[in-house]
This record gives structure tokens, C-alpha cells and sequence, in this order.
């Protein structure tokens, strides 16, 4: 099944994706006997409202990026699951690609060392997409690109950081549309990360370790990766 606000809306993706069910709200899905787990994918300033929705009517969920718009929200969020006993998620897909598994066992095996440094960039020009530059649809490219940036970081290191230093630039509405930062963990290990609506930039991400590093190529959905012994490894998606 799938659910929109508009009932022709939903209709339309229904038909498209082959979907039987077409619902003009989100209540009706959450009543749905017939539907035991939700993805949401709506604006960022409704995964709050959506999700608490959902886990209170008893569905497991699966929330696009980001989980909600600040702490005290995703606290609410978590909280709701825990209560209701439902499997909550926020949809990082990164993590379940092979490239990812392949870095993940090399870092666990020792292959790259004690990891040092992260360096991650991300950017496209989308200056004329209104849910990046617009506040009242919880814009901004650190909301938006730059959770994928900061996921790496947080994957590669298993930990918080213990400062994080940031600077950059907004648009005419006062929205961050680029975005440098550095993250410093324990042992004065750093993550470089850069975010930016305005231009495109490499989008790699480079692990560094003590023995070696690895690259994620177009780290989002990396089907492909430079390796710790420089060549290039691909995996082809299924068709």
C-alpha cells in the first residue's frame, strides 16, 4: 500500500510502481490491518509527526534521512519505538552495500591500521530544489547531503567526536547551501568533511589508516571502491 495527502497523488504512484492499495492519508495506512512496516519518505519536517504515527499503531518503521529536525524530536521518536516495542530505522542505505562490508572487515581485521583520517565530500548543484533551500521545508545541505558525509565518519570511527569545528556559507534565506567541517575523535584522529548545494564536488570518501586506505567512489552508493592494494574493485547491482 502506499499513502499520500492527496488521494489522486497516491493513485498516480500506485499505478506507476504496480502498488494494489492507494490511500488518501496517512492515518488510513496506520489503521492498515493489511501493513506491518512503514518507509517514510515525506518532508523532512514531517518524519516527527509521521513516525510517531506509525509506531504508535503498532508499525515497525523505516525513516528517510534525517530521523527529524532536532534532538529532542529524535528522542521523542526513539522513545515512541521503545514504548511500542517496534523496530525503528533510519534509511542509511550506505552501510548495507558490499563495499561497505568489504571496508568494515578490513578495519575489523586490522588490514588498515589504527584508522587516522576520513575524508569525505559531497555536493551537487541543486540550488533550484526548493526542500534544500527553503526553511520551511527543513532545508539545508547539512539536513539534506551532509548526513551521508558525517555517517561515513561516524562508520569509520565507531564513535563520537570530541569537537567538531564548522564554517561556511547561506543562502538568501539564511539556509546553509555549503559546509566545510572537522570532526576531532579520541586521539586526535579528524574527519574532513565538505557538503555544498552549489557545486559538484569529487564525492569520495577516503578512509586512511596507519597501513594503508581505501576510497569509496561516489561513496552514496558505491558499487565501486579503490582497494588497500590500489585497484579498482567493482560490484555491479542486480538487474
Amino acid at each position: 500500500a502506499v499513502a499520500a495527502r492527496d488521494q489522486a497523488r497516491a493513485a498516480a504512484f500506485a499505478k506507476k510502481h504496480e502498488i494494489p492499495t492507494a490511500l488518501g492519508s496517512y492515518e488510513e495506512l496506520a489503521k492498515s490491518k493489511d501493513v506491518d512496516v512503514v518507509y517514510i519518505g515525506v518532508l523532512n519536517p514531517q518524519h516527527y509527526e509521521v513516525s510517531l504515527l506509525m509506531l504508535n499503531a503498532g508499525k515497525h518503521v523505516l525513516c528517510e534521512k534525517p530521523l527529524a529536525m532536532n534532538q529532542k524530536q529524535v528522542q521523542g521518536i526513539l522513545a515512541a519505538a521503545k514504548a511500542n516495542k517496534r523496530f525503528f530505522m533510519e534509511a542509511v542505505w550506505s552501510h548495507f552495500f558490499p563495499s561497505y562490508q568489504h571496508v568494515r572487515q578490513l578495519i575489523q581485521a586490522g588490514s588498515l591500521g589504527e584508522i587516522k583520517e576520513v575524508v569525505v565530500n559531497f555536493g551537487f548543484p541543486l540550488e533550484n530544489v526548493d526542500r534544500l533551500q527553503k526553511r520551511e521545508l527543513g532545508g539545508g545541505v547539512v539536513y539534506d547531503l551532509g548526513i551521508y558525509t558525517i555517517q561515513a565518519a561516524q562508520w569509520a570511527f565507531q564513535e563520537a567526536p570530541q569537537k567538531i569545528e564548522s564554517s561556511g556559507t547561506t543562502n538568501s534565506e539564511g539556509i546553509d547551501d555549503d559546509v566545510s567541517a572537522t570532526l576531532t575523535y579520541s586521539g586526535g584522529r579528524t574527519a574532513r568533511l565538505r557538503v555544498s548545494s552549489k557545486e559538484k564536488l569529487d564525492n569520495l570518501a577516503v578512509i586512511k589508516g596507519t597501513k594503508g586506505q581505501v576510497t569509496l567512489v561516489d561513496f552514496r552508493t558505491p558499487n565501486k571502491m579503490i582497494d588497500i592494494d590500489g585497484k579498482e574493485k567493482e560490484w555491479l547491482p542486480p538487474k
